[in-house]
Parts: structure tokens; sequence; C-alpha cells
């Protein structure tokens, strides 16, 4: 039970910071009041007469490409390039077809779970607690509106309620359980071809041309900014504050600042005045920040003051606040040999990283025309291992972070290889190679019942989310022109 329930909680978390993530860096282009074949031609994808505009997918992927290929010593291969490209356009229409689905159902978001979701929101967390303040001053920073990242939310909430109504409608009998049961309690001897990007990680070699073309060009990466240290009082006053509120705070903090210099600790004073629950209990202590990391007038005025000075008031969209610099610490410059090795390393692992990708991948696809894992194996010329017995739960010889792995073999038919699965830093193919069934035990079915029926719905959910999916695709009406691209570039 535990064991599906992680599994299914990483998905779930993945798609809440995917989610996050893409708000912050990616706004929705659904123009809803284009039509026709120019909505068609100006769109990345057409999803039933709702758009997906080219520079909101450019700016997805742009965000998308540097988390996965980050700046490879060598170029990514075109083909996993134009793979992740279509993954990416993929799931963008699959989410918008869930959505269009919860509207035709006439279900409802409510303003209740917008707040309990973006409360949760590690972003706008300080101490483990929301922090108003800082879910401003993100926002602010990366220049959106409290509107438009809310209404983001109630979409994203649209689409994870649209697929928790499929999973509702799931529907399991007893003898579907038994027979479940009975399958998890066979033991399997499994077959494995594993692709670790370690085990040729020290015989690469990186030009010394390359390593100082990458410190030329990433200089600043790895150079040390200024930093100032801080503390302050604020005092709120937001957007939404009348002037005479706002005057009235501007004097409170003019008359703090006044007793501070007439010999009052300024930590005192902040404990007892300021309205930031995330630093008032720190004395105002924000610690070492450094530039883009606060509102621009604050830290504006944080990096002209010298230690010990203490500014007038600040006003930022949070209210007024005083600042204290309690220390500064300088730019330094790197030199490329006193990094060197912090790059080979660098390059060395995501080379080998890519190599070990690439070559998963054309394995992937031999094993699809081949469909039995110790063939595509020696076509490929790669190990073929078995494993001992192994029972549901138990640890694979070798193979780190493996649960996913053993959950998903006991899924498989008899000599059905799997596609690639993810273990830690593993990529894993595995097949059923020999199983042995044991007699069914109703005493044991019975204590482990509840915990099989909650597993089996689980994997139904999933392929009733799945079919639904395929089901949808098929029924709409759909223009992807990242896919039409991508095959008119593989066109001669």
């Amino acid at each position: 039970m535990m064991r599906n329930m992680r599994k299914h909680m990483r998905v779930i978390l993945w798609f809440v910071v995917a989610a996050f993530v893409g708000t912050i860096f990616f706004v929705w282009g659904m123009d809803m009041g284009r039509r026709g074949d120019v909505m068609k031609l100006q769109s990345a994808a057409v999803v039933n007469d709702q758009a997906i505009s080219y520079p909101d997918f450019g700016r997805l992927w742009d965000e998308h490409y540097r988390r996965f290929f980050g700046n490879s010593a060598e170029e990514p291969d075109p083909q996993e390039i134009q793979r992740q490209r279509r993954e990416l356009i993929a799931g963008l229409i699959d989410q918008l077809l869930l959505r269009q689905e919860f509207e035709k159902l006439q279900l409802r978001v409510f303003p209740e779970e917008v707040a309990v979701r973006i409360a949760s929101l590690p972003a706008f967390q300080d101490q483990g607690q929301f922090s108003h303040n800082k879910y401003l001053s993100v926002l602010d920073y990366h220049r959106l509106s409290t509107g438009e990242f809310e209404a983001e939310q109630r979409n994203a909430i649209a689409v994870i309620k649209m697929r928790q109504f499929l999973r509702d409608s799931v529907v399991v009998t007893e003898s579907a359980v038994r027979n479940y049961f009975l399958a998890r309690s066979r033991k399997l001897k499994l077959h494995l071809v594993v692709f670790n990007w370690k085990a040729g990680w020290d015989k690469i070699t990186i030009p010394e041309s390359k390593l100082k073309n990458h410190y030329q060009e990433h200089q600043s990466a790895f150079d040390q900014p200024a930093e100032v240290r801080a503390s302050h009082i604020l005092v709120s006053a937001g957007d939404q504050a009348t002037e005479e509120e706002k005057l009235t705070a501007k004097i409170k903090l003019e008359n703090l600042k006044h007793d501070i210099l007439q010999g009052a600790d300024f930590a005192e004073i902040a404990r007892e005045h300021s309205d930031d629950p995330g630093s008032k209990e720190k004395g105002g202590d924000l610690g070492f920040f450094r530039r883009g990391t606060m509102v621009p007038a604050f830290e504006k005025v944080a990096f002209k003051l010298k230690p010990g000075m203490i500014s007038d008031p600040v006003e930022t969209p949070f209210g007024y606040h005083l600042i204290k610099v309690g220390d500064r610490r300088e730019e330094k410059k790197s030199s490329f040999a006193g990094v060197r090795k912090d790059i080979l390393k660098l390059l060395k692992e995501r080379a080998a990283k890519q190599s070990t990708q690439k070559a998963a991948l054309a394995f992937q696809s031999r094993l699809q025309k081949t469909t039995r894992l110790g063939q595509a194996a020696a076509q490929a010329q790669v190990r073929l291992k078995t494993t001992p017995w192994l029972r549901e739960g138990s640890p694979i010889p070798g193979i780190e972070q493996s649960e996913d792995l053993l959950d998903q073999a006991f899924n498989l038919s008899l000599r059905t290889p799997s596609s690639h699965i993810t273990c830690g830093e593993l990529i894993c193919f595995v097949e059923v190679a020999e199983e042995q069934y044991r007699p069914f035990n109703e005493k044991l079915y019975q204590l482990e019942r509840e915990t099989s029926l909650a597993n089996l719905i689980a994997l139904r959910a999933e392929e009733t989310e799945r079919d639904w999916l395929q089901w949808a695709r098929q029924h709409a009406k759909i223009t992807n022109n990242i896919l039409t691209e991508d095959d008119n570039q593989n066109t001669p």
C-alpha cells in the first residue's frame, strides 16, 4: 500500500511543482477569441478552437531545455530534443483536453481550494508557514499579478480534479482483487538491462579548449556575487492601502528610526513592531542575499548602505521598511585555474549522462522491434543481468531505488519487456524471465485485501485516465504544429 501511495504521490508532487514552475515562467496562451486557419497557423497547437500560442510554448520549452540539457559540453542529440518537444506539446494538449471536459461537465473550482493550493507551495513559505509578503514578493519579481497567478492555479486545480473524477469512476470486483493478490504472491526471476552513466564516467575526456570555452561563456556563474546581510522592520501598507494608511505607516517608521538612533536596539524594535512574520522573531534579520533576490526598491537601497547604516523608510508593494545593513561581501572574480576541476567534473558528468540517455533511447527503439529483452541486449551488445528469485518488496541486488522497478515488474506478463524505468540515476529495462505461483492463502488474503484493493484501484485509475485521453484525442479537433514541424524536418 505504502509503496503504491509513494509512487503516485511522486506523480502528484511532480504535477504540482510543474504547474507552479509553469505558472511562474509560462503564461497560458488560450486565446479563445481567435478562430479558423489564422489561429491554427499562429499557434503551437489548437484543441477544439482553443490555442496554445507559439510564444507561450517557446517560453515553456526554453525553461524545459535549460532544466534537462543545461549547458552541455556537447550539443544535445537532435532526436532527443525532438522527442522531448513532442512530449511537452502532447502534455499541454492533454491538460487542455482535461480542462475542456471539466468545463463541459460543469464541475467547479472553489476559491478555498485555490487559497489552500497557493498556501501549500514551498516558494511562498517561510519556516514552514505561508507568508503573504513572500507571496507578493515572488509574484512581483516575476512580474505577475495576483489575478493572473490565481487564475492559473484554478486551471491547474481543474486538471487535477478532472483526473480525480476519472479515477473515481473505477470499479473493481472481488474476483479482480483476488487475482491481483495472487499475481503479487508469486516469485519472479527477472532479466535486466541497466544503463548507468557512472559506469563510463572516468573514461570520458574533455578537451582543454572546451573547458576554457565553458569558463569564458559562463564565467559569471563561477564568480562570487556581491552580497549584503540586512535586517528590516516592516510596517504593512500594501497596494490596497489608502494614502492616509501609507502616511501613518511611514510616520511610524520614522519614529522608530528616531528611537533606534537614540540608542534603542534595532532587533528588539523589529521583534516588537515589524509586520514581517518571517523575520521579526529573528530581530528582522534576513541573512545574506544577492541582487535579484528581493524586490527592486528594497535591494537598491540595501546595496547602497554601508554596514551599520539605517535607511529612511523605503516603500515596496508590502508597505514601508527600515533597512539596516550588518555586513557586506564584495564580488570576487573567479580564475580558470581555480575552477578548472569543477568545470571538468561538470562537463564529464553531463557528457556521460547525455551519452547514456542516447544509448537507452536507441535500445528502446531496438526493443520495440525485437520484443524480447535478451535479443535486444545481444544485438546492442549490452549486458543482460538475471536476478535471483524475488518477492514483492524484495530489494534488487545492485539497483538502488528499485521499488518502482519491482512494482512495475509485478504488473508485467511473462516474457513481456517493459519500457524504460528510471531508478535513481539508472535507466532500466526489465522482463519477467520466470515466475512461480504459491497456492492461494485465504487467511493471508484477508489480511492484505485492503492493500491489494487500494493498489489495484490506483493501477486501474491510471489505465482509465490513459484510455480516456486516447479517446479524447481521437474525438477532438487537434492541430499540432510542433509535430508537423518535426515531421517536415525529418522529410528529405
